[in-house]
């Protein structure tokens, strides 16, 4: 008896040693702490409803968003009643008489465009417009649901590392009003807090969501409340922490109309340096003078803000505090306007203080990391496009958090003398951006900033080392500063755009190799296994990314057996030095006239 107690005590002995073995982590699961995605600007999903169901199109499918425009004869009819007069008015006498045509067309644009986007006096949306809710983590979500959310911003390292349920996505209508959805972040915050069981969360605001960020921020300082109290972590990705230079400065002057830019680069800019149909529009502009596209473009965005956008304060979220005071002065000053202005005050102090706020969560323990793009101009839409540093859609003071630069391409002066620096050891910390282009330490967080050089906004989901950096920030633990990991993630990267080859790369590995010549075979996967080279590397090489991409594409293309595309390139090359050559030559000869105004077509006048 003795001798079985002995054995029994021996057994539970092993067993209860096992089980610390266990409890000490040796085979127990990483935990990760959930983490909250605010999309940026149009990336929620929005739909439209009318007595409480969806709204379908002419072809039984929901309206389009963001605008929800549906094309079909009432549509057009509305607006050849409204525009086709006026407009046939000024084709036909080259003059807009009482500005009949221009006021058309803006209201044409507001009702097509912002209609069903409008607000009201006290910035509430008008119509049933709302923004699919998403209810338990990513795992929860149907397939429809995820690849929405992937397609505007993937995870996939978070997703892989941490597991599906992680992740949460909070969604919103980017034309709504920013107090009321800084609030439903709030609750969000909680609501995952208690679904999956956590103590805290992080976050990460993308572009727009940097500007929602900012009000969370206000909501937790009017609580008396620590944001530490439920983030564990804040990355900011190309966040608006103070708006934008584009829509400050349309606000105030309207859209760029410089001549030079409107007849030959904002196109091009805009839909792409090489796309024939930029410089056709230059040519298709000069069917009327320039100061009547000029007035046609100027009231068209005072119709647009003082109609529709002035209501929206999620929209006034986007001004930059320095335009703010003007802007409001312009547009918020009239009687009846004394909810939206109360709001948008609201916000432009919680601007403001964005550094302050973010300085007292550092402190009480939040790490707060931030991802920028910079050395890309703003889109040549508003006068500021060639004064500031940005990355096509936010400028360079904005995303990250105030760092000095002066300019697109212009290097920092040898004499240059900083005003302050935020770096916390000078002594042991190098900081110098290789570019020469930035002064780091006067951002407001230069040990956890990290910056992608060429890297413009619209395509930064489809940067690879960008969203596999955002993704170790959040598993990673460990990983807590630019000095971190300076051989995979150093301070400064260089942007790439890996998503459409990454996306050719899997169509071809599943390709059916027996149908090749052997030659065909070898070279498809040498230049797969160039890509997956390339790919693998997270300090980013130019020349490497773009040999990967040639040397693929060249047998990519010879396999696909791509004649229609290579007639259709064809095509477009030659249209493209059609247009553009004709683009330069009326410029050249006749600058901003119109062809009624130009001597060999004056007699159509």
């Amino acid at each position: 008896m003795k001798k079985m107690k002995k054995i029994l005590a021996i057994v539970l002995t092993v067993i209860l040693s096992l089980s610390c073995i266990s409890i000490l982590g040796f085979s127990q699961e990483e935990e990760f702490v959930p983490s909250i995605l605010i999309p940026g600007l149009f990336q929620s999903e929005v739909t439209y409803y009318e007595d409480g169901e969806v709204v379908l199109n002419s072809d039984g499918e929901r309206l389009a968003e963001p605008f929800f425009i549906d094309v079909d004869l009432e549509t057009i009819g509305n607006i050849l009643s409204t525009a086709l007069v006026p407009v046939a008015k000024l084709l036909i006498t080259q003059e807009d008489q009482e500005q009949q045509a221009a006021h058309a067309i803006a209201d044409v644009l507001g009702e097509l465009l912002l209609g069903k986007n409008q607000s009201d006096a006290d910035g509430n949306m008008i119509s049933d417009v709302r923004a699919t809710e998403y209810r338990g983590s990513y795992a929860e979500l149907s397939d429809y649901d995820k690849e929405n959310i992937s397609e505007h911003f993937p995870l996939d390292g978070l997703l892989e590392k941490a597991g599906e349920e992680s992740l949460y996505v909070f969604s919103y209508v980017s034309t709504g009003n920013m107090i009321q959805t800084a609030n439903e972040l709030y609750d969000f915050v909680q609501y995952v807090k208690e679904h999956s069981g956590s103590d805290k969360v992080n976050i990460i605001p993308v572009s727009q969501g940097g500007s929602i960020m900012n009000a969370l921020m206000k909501i937790y300082d009017e609580k008396g409340i620590s944001p530490a109290e439920d983030f564990n972590r804040i990355v900011y990705v190309v966040p608006a922490l103070d708006g934008s230079s584009i829509i400050g400065d349309i606000y105030r002057y309207g859209f760029l109309d410089d001549s030079y830019e409107l007849y030959n680069t904002m196109m091009p800019a805009l839909l792409g340096e090489e796309n024939w149909l930029s410089y056709l529009i230059n040519i298709v502009l000069r069917i009327l003078p320039n100061a009547d596209i000029n007035n046609i473009l100027d009231i068209a965005v005072e119709t647009l803000i003082k109609d529709y956008l002035r209501y929206s304060t999620l929209m006034w979220g986007l001004c930059p505090s320095g335009d703010y005071p003007a802007c409001r002065e312009m547009y918020l000053e009239e009687e009846g306007l004394e909810n939206i202005v109360a709001q948008t005050d609201w916000f432009y102090d919680a601007q403001l203080k964005s550094d302050e706020y973010i300085l007292k969560a550092v402190e009480d323990g939040v790490k707060v990391f931030d991802i920028v793009d910079y050395n890309v101009s703003l889109y040549q839409l508003c006068d500021s496009y060639d004064r500031v540093n940005a990355d096509g859609i936010i400028q360079l003071d904005s995303t990250s958090m105030g760092a000095y630069s002066l300019g697109v391409d212009i290097p920092l002066p040898d004499d240059y003398v900083p005003t302050h620096s935020n770096c916390s050891d000078p002594e042991h910390h190098d900081h110098t951006d290789p570019n020469g282009i930035v002064d780091v330490c006067t951002g407001l967080l230069p040990e956890t900033t990290f910056y992608f050089y060429n890297q413009s906004h619209a395509t930064s989901a489809s940067n690879d080392v960008l969203l596999s950096l955002v993704s170790e920030l959040l598993v990673d633990e460990s990983f807590t500063s630019v000095h971190s990991y300076p051989d995979k993630y150093p301070q400064f990267n260089t942007g790439r755009d890996t998503k459409q080859i990454s996306i050719d790369v899997e169509e071809m590995r599943n390709y059916d190799t027996s149908t090749l010549t052997p030659e065909a075979a070898e070279e498809l996967e040498a230049a797969i296994a160039q890509v997956d080279a390339m790919l693998a590397n997270t300090v980013v090489d130019v020349d490497e990314v773009e040999a990967a991409n040639e040397r693929f594409y060249a047998i990519y293309d010879q396999i696909m057996g791509n004649e229609v595309n290579a007639c259709r390139t064809g095509i477009e090359k030659a249209l493209y030095v059609l247009t553009k050559s004709t683009s330069d030559i009326l410029y050249f000869l006749y600058g901003d006239a119109g062809f009624s105004e130009m001597s060999i077509f004056s007699c159509i006048k």
